[in-house]
């Protein structure tokens, strides 16, 4: 069977307080794209084992694997006795801010869910989900959400409008962990995140735009200057609603001209970058 893993753009980024564990605290807005992986599970006698494997050689599988981390806790929890083959079919790129990983960790939960006709609340989902990652309890449902806590605490947000998305990721990508490490000595964004979500719901754009904000940013140009120079040239170009995903490195552009975001998508399409033209998705 095969299933969806989709991305996600983060439209607030808010960094809260160290906890004693060594991680922050969040709060953040992220809606899903149309942009995907997808996860091939076939499943065998439980003699030949299970294995991991992508069409990105790039892409390490083995068990450090968060698909295969998924995999282990799922088998643990139930008692998975049979073998099975997973393929990652890569399309999020990595390293980019767009939890293409979380996604397709919460891939396995669903798919094993579904195949293996096991019985899990969304709650049981979540909880297990959070020791994978923090990104991980969102991948899961795939919903305009609002996440709090470590990734655990998830709040629908109830937009029913979509937009184009323009991606534009230089070659180089960037570390979650050194990204947070750097943010740290920084003065960091604070988004109004309360006044983004009531933008979201009534389709206000002008207030969308007033209240984005990711406070990872700043992290993120000092290790990586392209960045910077990318929300300037997207900016130029007369769009907008431009900002940074998550750690990085994948810089987005939002907007209802889905030609516009097409049209300026082929101006960064050369051999430093990596261009999408998707769409959120509700």
């Amino acid at each position: 069977m095969i299933f969806k893993a989709p991305a996600k753009i983060n439209l607030a980024l808010d960094v809260l307080g160290l906890r004693p564990d060594g991680y922050h605290d969040i709060d953040i807005v992220s809606l899903p794209l149309e942009l995907h992986d997808s996860i091939e599970i076939e499943e065998y006698p439980e003699r030949f084992g299970t294995y991991l494997t992508s069409d990105d050689t790039s892409l390490v599988c083995d068990e450090s694997n968060l698909v295969y981390v998924a995999y282990r806790a799922m088998k643990r929890a139930f008692g998975l006795h049979s073998g099975f083959r997973i393929k990652i079919y890569k399309k999020i790129p990595m390293e980019a801010g767009l939890a293409g990983g979380s996604a397709d960790a919460a891939a396995v939960i669903n798919g094993l869910v579904k195949m293996k006709k096991l019985t899990m609340t969304d709650q049981q989902k979540i909880d297990m989900a959070k020791v994978i990652g923090s990104d991980v309890p969102y991948c899961l449902f795939n919903k305009p959400s609002r996440i709090q806590g470590m990734g655990e605490k998830l709040t629908l947000i109830n937009t029913q409008k979509t937009w184009g998305v323009l991606l534009v990721k230089p070659e180089q990508g960037l570390s979650t962990k050194e990204v947070y490490k750097v943010s740290d000595t920084y003065e960091k964004d604070k988004p109004d995140i309360p006044s983004l979500i009531k933008g979201l719901e009534t389709g206000k754009e002008a207030v969308i735009q007033k209240n984005m904000g990711n406070g990872l940013q700043k992290a993120a140009i000092h290790l990586l200057p392209e960045i910077g120079n990318l929300i300037e040239r997207l900016k130029a170009e007369g769009l907008d609603k431009v900002m940074m995903s998550g750690s990085g490195s994948t810089v987005y552009a939002l907007s209802e001209d889905i030609k516009k975001l097409e049209q300026v998508g082929k101006k960064f399409d050369d051999d430093t970058h990596y261009v999408w033209v998707t769409k959120t998705a509700l």
